[in-house]
């Protein structure tokens, strides 16, 4: 009898394909300031990271300094390309939808952040669980404080859970928290390479698009 009894899904880049429209509206607004970077490079540096500390890294090394309203006309980027362009990850849709075990977001966004995405991929009311965000610990990704809150929220042991990740970010913070932890290469901006990125950084399997992921979830209880 499988122990699986509950699914843990990072949001951005594993459920909705937002990574890419995220950073291109932050590449688009570097250039617009006279810093350039391919979008290679900077899913190489920045995975997983919040806005503020990518713009810290830059500072320190780059000496890119953040003119005033910058994170004004970031947000407001990100918004409009959200609505606009937001998506379902190929498949994750009805994988999602089809799970027979219950499942929750664990994020570094905020649970406001989220719910939108969620609410425009028509996936909010399938979501069964909870929504634990960066927002209710004092550290967010790499550090395990998000996954042990949702361990204590939910009521859950680490060993009856499964944690699905994109970043090298997402999955150091679960394998600190002691979860088994699926890589996901399914969204828009991951590059070749990124599935050693995932294994170095503890991932104990990868997928690389919705249908394995669906098989993994099957032998592990949960489809």
């Amino acid at each position: 009898m499988s122990t699986l009894k509950h699914i843990l899904f990072d949001n951005d880049g594993t459920i909705v394909d937002s990574e890419i429209i995220a950073q291109r509206a932050m590449l688009r607004l570097l250039a617009q300031h006279g810093f350039h970077m391919s979008e290679q490079a900077y899913s190489h540096h920045f995975p997983g990271l919040l806005d503020r500390d990518i713009l810290r890294i830059l500072h320190s090394e780059h000496q890119f300094k953040a003119p005033e309203g910058f994170t004004r006309l970031l947000h407001e980027a990100h918004v409009e390309g959200f609505n606009r362009h937001l998506r379902a990850i190929p498949g994750m849709w009805s994988l999602f939808r089809r799970l027979k075990v219950p499942k929750s977001m664990v994020s570094n966004g905020s649970v406001r952040h989220v719910e939108r995405c969620l609410r425009k991929v028509r996936l909010l009311s399938a979501l069964n669980g909870q929504i634990i965000s960066a927002e209710h610990v004092e550290r967010p990704k790499p550090h395990p404080d998000v996954y042990l809150f949702a361990l204590d929220k939910i009521g859950i042991k680490a060993h009856q859970t499964l944690v699905v990740e994109d970043s090298p970010t997402g999955v150091k913070a679960a394998k600190k928290a002691g979860l088994k932890t699926i890589g996901f290469l399914g969204a828009a901006h991951i590059h070749d390479g990124h599935d050693e990125k995932l294994r170095q950084a503890g991932a104990d399997l990868i997928a690389r698009n919705a249908k394995e992921l669906a098989i993994l979830l099957e032998q592990a209880g949960g489809l």
